[in-house]
């Protein structure tokens, strides 16, 4: 067991750092720490930790899902992944188009306060939807597992490696948005915020389009 869940870690860790919907969306809320100077380890934007916590209740649903075996019924069924699908491409084209549109980088001022709209409950939110309307995670985790998972391992051991995939991202994620929260970083997000949410808005609009031409 102690080697399959390495190469869990191992397989979600690559997973994760590659350039996706999920990173785009804490890079854009890490830009508001830019506005808050608290010392300490969780400085920065409380939109941020709160799009952590919102995509690490998406992948709950996602292993939910593979665990119980109700993925296979997802991959076959393309009405279902297809619903899904272009219910996440609207999120993401709806979330581009806010970053785009985003002036938050025009206001901070030093204050202390993040941009009106930068809240744990909002990053939250986008977090959790992000995550949740996206079929492909489901999939992911279904195929690591079919690779993974013997055919006769038990819902408990199934439900051990669907944990660690949900903490694998909840800390992870967690510390990069700690390093987003760096004074270095917040240096870069308070010179070039606005440029940063109009970046990350065309490039979630350009994904979420391209869903509808794939």
């Amino acid at each position: 067991m102690i080697e399959t869940i390495l190469t869990l870690l191992t397989i979600c860790f690559l997973a994760r750092m590659s350039p996706g919907p999920d990173m785009l969306l804490l890079i854009h809320h890490a830009g508001c720490g830019a506005a808050k100077q608290k010392r300490g380890l969780l400085r920065g934007s409380p939109a941020a930790y709160g799009c952590v916590l919102g995509v690490c209740m998406g992948l709950i649903f996602h292993v939910s899902l593979s665990v119980l075996g109700l993925a296979l019924v997802l991959k076959s069924n393309p009405f279902i992944y297809n619903i899904l699908r272009y219910a996440g491409a609207v999120y993401l084209v709806y979330i581009g188009y806010r970053c785009f549109t985003d002036r938050s980088g025009l206001e901070l001022d030093g204050s202390g306060e993040c941009p009106v709209g930068a809240t744990f409950m909002q990053g939250l939110k986008d977090g959790l939807f992000c995550n949740l309307l996206n079929p492909k995670v489901t999939l992911f985790i279904l195929s690591v597992f079919m690779q993974l998972v013997g055919p006769g391992a038990g819902l408990g051991e199934k439900a051990v490696y669907g944990s660690v995939i949900v903490l694998e991202a909840f800390f992870g994620w967690g510390l990069f948005v700690v390093f987003l929260n760096t004074a270095v970083m917040q240096r870069i997000y308070g010179n070039h915020v606005g440029v940063i949410n109009k970046v990350t808005g065309v490039i979630l609009f350009l994904l979420g389009a391209l869903i509808f031409v794939s």
